[in-house]
């Protein structure tokens, strides 16, 4: 008995305990990171406009977030993975945001108005591009074996954006600069100063990062999973940089706007408090596969319906098409991850993103001057479809492997890719 107790014992205290320390202030980064880009982020191109850039101007300053993730990402990844860095870099990014948002305050003369904004932008989305793969792979690491439990620390992200969005809606930010950018900077402050009760880990060298970072990459799961996000995303940019311009051209003002995005990333924040039930059963590919359908369909609603109701009615959507979705995202390619690479595999995956966002902006902007939202979300939805059959092939590509009876439920739904062998040159 004595025996059987104390080997229960044992058992009890070898299993990881849950990092609270390192949680808190992980989630209330995530608060105010997001906050700060609800904030912004849906009422930039309206305040654009007020300054007199037309649909196509709009597009060219947009495109630099998604030109930005494109490649900002992986050098800020690598850079964190080399010198295990994730942390203090997550606070320079964060402090950079809260100080080029001000950028944005000048108001400049009518002919300088263009390049002033493109500046700007420009200078946030080298801070702001590397914020989520830096955080997102921090928790993981965090979470240990608990890896289905992340969207309940993500989910606080989609709480201070539906805060801020609503809020700064209801304020009408897109007419009041100095509130708008104000705030936002503020934000931004708050989310580095989230993180000072988090100790920084020892400076470490790692090598190979890049080498082997590539190596996983180049399996062909990966390459289809790449290919259709990039896909995928390429629809949903158009809905991230247009939905408010298509809606005020439907007649709709900021409070409508405000609303249809807090309704959205409200059902989000619902589907994300939900998602340990499912990200523990179902492998992450079939879920990126659902989404997908599901983003095709909503699409090509949006560009039918015109009433506000209507417009409110299909926000719900946005839980599965993005919160399922990125849920989905993060798993698949974490599982897939070892602990020294998570950062710049997490980038790469934002840089596949990045790419389709790069041309849903463009090719959006374009669309939207010469044929209107009707067209644009029809094209958006060719997208979405486009992206089921290589999230399909990604899942009949993808080796199942055995796991062992420790590994979380993620684990064992969704299995590791094979990993390339370690750098002769020292990497781990």
């Amino acid at each position: 008995m004595s025996g059987g107790s104390a080997s229960s014992r044992n058992q009890l205290s070898a299993r990881p305990r849950r990092p609270t320390g390192q949680l808190l202030p992980l989630r209330t980064f995530y608060f105010f990171s997001f906050g700060a880009l609800g904030a912004l982020f849906p009422y930039l191109p309206l305040l654009l406009s007020a300054r007199g850039l037309d649909a196509a101007q709009i597009s060219w300053v947009m495109v630099l977030t998604p030109a930005a993730n494109l490649v900002v990402p992986p050098l800020w990844g690598a850079l964190a993975d080399v010198l295990n860095a994730r942390l203090m870099l997550l606070r320079a990014a964060s402090l950079g945001c809260a100080g080029a948002v001000l950028l944005l305050l000048p108001a400049w003369r009518p002919d300088m108005v263009l390049w002033g904004s493109l500046f700007a932008v420009g200078v946030l989305s080298f801070f702001r591009a590397p914020l989520t793969s830096l955080a997102d792979a921090a928790v993981f690491s965090a979470l240990g074996g608990r890896r289905a439990s992340f969207s309940l620390v993500r989910v606080w992200g989609s709480g201070g954006f539906l805060l801020c969005v609503l809020t700064l809606g209801l304020l009408k930010g897109s007419l009041n600069p100095p509130l708008l950018l104000g705030a936002t900077s503020g934000i931004y402050l708050a989310a580095s100063l989230s993180l000072l009760p988090m100790r920084k880990p020892p400076y470490l060298r790692e090598r190979g990062v890049v080498r082997q970072t590539l190596g996983i990459l180049a399996h062909t799961p990966m390459v289809l999973f790449l290919a259709g996000s990039a896909c995928y995303y390429m629809g949903h940019a158009t809905y991230d940089a247009y939905f408010s311009l298509h809606a005020r051209a439907l007649g709709h003002g900021d409070d409508l706007i405000g609303m249809a995005w807090a309704v959205g990333v409200g059902v989000e924040v619902f589907v994300m408090l939900l998602a340990p039930r499912v990200m523990g059963r179902l492998r992450s590919g079939t879920l990126l596969t659902f989404c997908a359908a599901v983003a095709g369909i909503r699409w090509l609603l949006l560009s039918m319906v015109t009433a506000r109701v209507g417009l409110l009615l299909l926000q719900s959507l946005h839980g599965v098409t993005f919160g399922l979705w990125y849920l989905s995202l993060v798993q698949f390619i974490q599982n897939r991850a070892p602990e020294r690479l998570r950062t710049s595999l997490q980038s790469a995956t934002l840089s596949a993103m990045g790419l389709g966002m790069v041309t849903g902006y463009l090719g959006g902007g374009a669309l939207m001057k010469g044929w209107g939202g009707r067209r644009l979300y029809q094209a958006a939805a060719c997208c979405a479809s486009g992206a089921v059959p290589l999230y399909a092939g990604c899942v009949l590509t993808d080796p199942g492997s055995p796991v062992g009876p420790d590994a979380s439920p993620s684990d064992r739904a969704d299995p590791p890719a094979p990993r390339p062998p370690p750098s002769p040159a020292g990497g781990a």
